[in-house]
């Protein structure tokens, strides 16, 4: 087996590490803000063994550990709101939602980085609204279907979960841009990804305090959630993020796009595996998430084109 196919064998396994997180997240019993504060200090301090370990070094300039606060803070309120969808709604919603990160990021782009719009971007945006209206309207087989009003707007839990997951991706296709300018910059990115989640820590840390609630207290405490929690960290983000910094110096940003479009297709079916009668969901539910994904393929293949011209 040649380096290539094994760094490509390599990256769909760290995709689908990545997609198990959504179905540890719906093990886990405690609430989103709780398994969040206990996912960044686990893997805070397993980056720091490993920078020990590698002799690399925690240093950074004042300015940019202010940036990687911003960064840390998006983190954090990205994997709360990922995780609250999931347990308002479900792992498929929750997928379908998140899968419109490379979309939002085609969107954001230009805003954070003043550079001008894309007209086929933008027409390729629009694709992907009929998706998500597809999806919000379909009306899944699932059990566990709940009607939540809202200032007299009644919505599903699955409809509230596409919302909040769709805000999320939001918050990760910000976190990716902004994060792509720090590393440009700081050319360190395990040290980077220290930082932000440990400020991702702090800052769940400070709000605690902020609304006058001990921050101890959202320690898990069942030896399940332990167990999942410890996966979470270990097994499904620090090691694959490791392992994908490496990967990302040898394969091109469109073979590591292709393979990442494919985390919301293994973790839905996982759900289905995992979670069967909650996680079944009409045809029109999976009609929509391929317009969706069709469409953010479509985006990487233009964009790998130009990239070629």
């Amino acid at each position: 087996m040649n380096s290539f196919t094994k760094d490509q064998l390599y990256l769909h396994f760290i995709v689908f590490i990545w997609g198990f997180t959504a179905i540890l997240g719906k093990f886990i019993s405690i609430d989103a803000l709780s398994l969040v504060f206990n996912r960044t200090a686990l893997t805070s301090v397993a980056i720091a063994f490993y920078l020990i370990s590698r002799n690399r070094g925690f240093t950074a300039n004042a300015k940019e550990l202010l940036f990687m606060w911003l960064c840390g803070v998006l983190i954090a309120v990205h994997w709360i709101t990922f995780f609250g969808a999931i347990k308002i709604a479900n792992v498929s919603i929750t997928l379908a939602g998140v899968s419109t990160g490379a979309l939002w990021s085609s969107v954001l782009s230009p805003v954070l980085t003043k550079t001008k719009f894309d007209i086929t971007e933008i027409i390729l945006g629009l694709i992907v609204m009929v998706g998500i209206g597809i999806v919000f309207y379909e009306k899944p087989n699932a059990a566990e279907i709940k009607e939540l009003s809202y200032y007299g707007v009644v919505f599903s839990n699955f409809q509230l979960g596409l919302i909040i997951a769709l805000f999320s991706a939001m918050l990760s296709a910000s976190f990716s841009i902004l994060n792509k300018q720090l590393v440009q910059r700081y050319p360190k990115p395990v040290q980077v990804t220290f930082w932000e989640i440990t400020f991702a820590f702090i800052s769940i840390v400070i709000l605690s305090l902020l609304r006058g609630e001990n921050p101890m207290n959202l320690w898990a405490t069942k030896e399940t959630d332990w167990i999942y929690i410890s996966i979470l960290a270990l097994a499904c983000t620090a090691y694959p993020f490791i392992k994908s910094v490496e990967l990302l110096k040898r394969l091109s940003p469109f073979s590591v796009m292709l393979a990442i479009n494919l985390e919301p297709v293994y973790g839905i079916l996982l759900a289905a595996v995992f979670f069967g009668a909650s996680e079944s969901m009409s045809a029109q539910f999976y009609i929509g998430v391929f317009i969706i994904l069709a469409t953010v393929i479509t985006n990487g293949i233009i964009k790998a084109n130009k990239r070629i011209r």
